[in-house]
């Protein structure tokens, strides 16, 4: 495998991971202190973390592919 490729697959993962976080606490205090930009942020916050899961997997499959061809 390609360790540059599995080390941004695994970085993207964490901002994955981070932003369901931040997602979570903004869901929670939205009940306790409604906003107005509440959805805005809940929409920044899934399209990045789903860009970052989509391109974890994406490198994570570039990384193996290229192990399986012989590109170490």
């Amino acid at each position: 495998m390609q360790p540059d490729l599995l080390r941004r697959s695994r970085i993207a993962f964490g901002v994955a991971a981070i932003c369901v976080l931040f997602l979570i606490e903004t869901l929670v205090a939205h009940r306790t202190a409604p906003s107005p930009a509440s959805p805005w942020v809940w929409g920044a916050l899934g399209v990045i973390g789903l860009g970052a899961c989509g391109g974890g997997l994406w490198w994570r499959a570039q990384a193996r592919r290229g192990s399986v061809r012989g590109i170490s």
